[in-house]
Order: structure tokens, then C-alpha cells, then sequence
């Protein structure tokens, strides 16, 4: 089974962005840092719809050191790139689909195949899961799993992150706390969705914690049963 792992910088209180999903950086270059080596040691990164449409960009080791590092495993020097999407609806024009060195995948639903096939062109491969509208997160992690990829990173947004969590699927959680307060009912949190109800949340177990500057960056592990 593949090792599942979420990275995401966040508010004190708990946002990964504001209500309105205006672009805005939470971490400090310590994070971009803890990015790259986190990137460097995954197989592919998969973001949600959204955080594709916000980003629109790939995501990329910027660190020559890793890549390079990443060359002398025989490994691609960048991660693949994945996003799961069950509406298929993604921009067509987008530098995620510039990037040569890292393969591209679209995941989506029967029903958002042909909108997924019209805005990639060829550029990233899509891939349809089941037959309802909503892409299983276990048959996500099979497809990978079939085609090799064995450690697989998730950036958000907490719609993914709560699909995950709530299929058991999550091995680990690289959480950054920034010093900031957002606020708002309506803002994206780490995890989204319709949530545990009390008595069956996730327990997690704290494995490392490390201050830079303002910041608090904490590695959990999911408690196994």
C-alpha cells in the first residue's frame, strides 16, 4: 500500500486560506524549504481542483541539491503531478501544463471525463475512476500503486485531505503553524468535509516538533488501531 502524506502551512486557527481564497502566502521561505525537501521525497503531488485552479502552476522541487539528489536515486528529478477533480472542469491554459519533466495526471469522475479530455489536449493523461460523480480516493491510490509510484503527496485543499482521512488512507500529517489569524466561518481549513462526528475522530500521534523564527513545523503519524 502506498505511504499517504499531507503537507499544508496554516493559520493558528486552523486556515490554509481566507473565505474569499485570495492568493496569499502563509509561510516563510523556512516552509518553501520544508516544501522542497517534502516534494523531493514523494513519487507524485496531487492537489484538488481547486487548489489547481488558484495555483496554476505545477508543483515543483526548486532546490537544485534535491533534484539532483532525486537524479542520483534514478528517480525523475521532479515529482509527478496530480489533481482530482470530479467536475473535470480545469483551465486549459495553465503553466501545469508546461512543465516537461513531470508527468501529469487527471483524475476525475465518468461524468467529468469529457470536460477533463477537452482542457488537457494530450498534455496530462486522465484518468477515469467508477461510475458515480465522485472519484474514490481508494481507486486513486490503486491506479498509482499499479503504475509504481509508492509515496504520494497531498497539498490540499482540505476537501482532498478529508477524502482521505476519512477513507483511512492518511499514513502522515506535515503541518506548518504560521503566526497568523484569519477568521471566518466560511475560510478552507487543513481538513473540510462533512467531518467525524465525536468518538470517531482521527487520532494522530506527534513524532517531531522544530520552531523557526515565528513558525512551528509538526510531523504526526496516524494511530493505527
Amino acid at each position: 500500500m502506498p505511504y499517504v502524506f499531507v503537507n499544508m502551512a496554516m493559520t493558528l486557527d486552523g486556515k490554509i486560506a481566507s473565505a474569499g481564497r485570495e492568493e496569499f502566502s502563509l509561510g516563510t521561505e523556512a516552509d518553501r524549504r520544508e516544501m522542497d525537501r517534502l516534494r523531493a521525497g514523494a513519487d507524485i503531488v496531487l492537489w484538488g481542483g481547486e487548489t489547481l485552479r488558484s495555483a496554476r502552476c505545477p508543483a515543483r522541487i526548486k532546490d537544485p541539491g534535491l533534484m539532483a539528489s532525486r537524479n542520483a536515486k534514478g528517480l525523475p528529478p521532479q515529482p509527478a503531478n496530480g489533481v482530482i477533480t470530479r467536475s473535470g472542469r480545469i483551465p486549459d491554459e495553465m503553466a501545469w501544463y508546461m512543465a516537461e519533466d513531470a508527468g501529469r495526471f487527471i483524475f476525475t469522475s465518468k461524468r467529468g471525463a469529457p470536460e477533463a479530455e477537452k482542457a488537457a489536449l494530450g498534455r496530462a493523461e486522465v484518468v477515469t475512476l467508477g461510475e458515480g460523480e465522485d472519484v474514490s480516493p481508494f481507486e486513486v491510490i490503486d491506479f498509482l500503486e499499479n503504475r509504481g509510484f509508492s509515496r504520494i503527496l497531498l497539498e490540499g485543499g482540505g476537501g482532498i485531505h478529508w477524502a482521505f482521512a476519512e477513507a483511512g488512507l492518511l499514513d502522515a500529517l506535515h503541518v506548518t503553524v504560521t503566526p497568523w489569524l484569519a477568521g471566518g466561518g466560511a475560510a478552507p481549513t487543513l481538513l473540510d468535509g462533512e467531518g467525524f462526528p465525536a468518538g470517531r475522530f482521527t487520532r494522530l500521534v506527534l513524532e517531531d516538533v522544530r520552531r523557526e523564527g515565528d513558525e512551528l513545523f509538526l510531523r504526526y503519524r496516524a494511530a493505527r488501531k
